[in-house]
């Protein structure tokens, strides 16, 4: 059993346990700035831009102008032509991060800093899931450096794996573990009723569906209130999570909580 745990405010612990849906946002979504932003680089070789720039033609089924090699040499020279192939790389990466989704759990229900953030400073809860019945999940990389990527190399899946679990070092308390949904992934799972694609707040948004068998745990928080306690056991008491059990986040004599049982 590999149970790791999702943070929830206090409305969308009750979503998740009356749905049965985890909300899969977008990784363009995320709150770091520079999180799914690798750095650039480009070696000084005019010929392997020049490769790279109709690799990219042919990806975008673009045919090169037919005066292509001296606008080659004209943009090597003015500089232009690193620019370009930067912008576009940029911008394939861009587009990925909107169309795919990602999946972000925490291998600790005990972090003060988590539950402050995403668990509505501690008045949420949250929710422990046993992932072994549903994806692999992979622990991020916390570093002090962004994924380096070499503009004249072909872009690869390990290149977008690599970017997508990379997070500064700053965030390592967060003891996060993803999993990253491409868009066709995310529609053969659908067919499989596993996910859905629906309206949310305006948006097209694509939801998770949890197995009741997957979900073994809720966590009170610390300011949890008891009308939403007792909101969260009506839930459970349906013969589908009865299974469930419940903790209570307490203070300890280090700044980490204990997760004491409770009824």
């Amino acid at each position: 059993m590999n149970v790791l745990y999702k943070y929830c405010d206090q409305l969308g612990i009750v979503k998740i346990l009356g749905s049965l849906e985890l909300k899969l946002p977008y990784i363009a979504q995320v709150n770091d700035p520079l999180e799914s932003k690798p750095f650039f680089y480009c070696p000084n070789d005019k010929v392997a831009m020049g490769e790279q720039c109709l690799r990219t033609f042919k990806r975008n089924g673009i045919s090169p102008p037919a005066d292509w090699e001296h606008k080659l040499n004209e943009l090597y020279e003015t500089g232009e032509l690193r620019k370009s192939l930067e912008e576009g790389m940029r911008d394939h990466i861009r587009e990925e991060n909107r169309r795919n989704c990602l999946l972000s759990v925490s291998k600790t229900a005990k972090e003060p800093v988590m539950w402050a953030h995403y668990a509505e400073v501690h008045k949420g809860a949250i929710i422990g899931i046993d992932f072994d019945k549903l994806f692999k999940m992979y622990p991020v990389k916390y570093s002090k450096d962004r994924p380096k990527i070499n503009l004249l190399h072909e872009f690869t899946i390990e290149n977008s794996s690599e970017i997508a679990l990379t997070k500064s070092v700053a965030w390592s308390y967060e003891e996060e573990l993803r999993t990253v949904f491409g868009e066709a992934s995310l529609m053969d799972l659908a067919q499989q009723d596993l996910t859905c694609l629906r309206e949310f707040n305006g948006k097209k948004t694509w939801f998770l569906r949890l197995n009741p068998e997957s979900i073994k745990e809720v966590v009170f928080g610390l300011y949890t209130e008891e009308s939403l306690k007792s909101a969260i056991r009506k839930l459970i008491n349906l013969s589908e999570l009865q299974h469930v059990k419940l903790y209570q986040a307490e203070e300890s004599e280090t700044y980490i909580l204990n997760c004491k049982e409770c009824n």
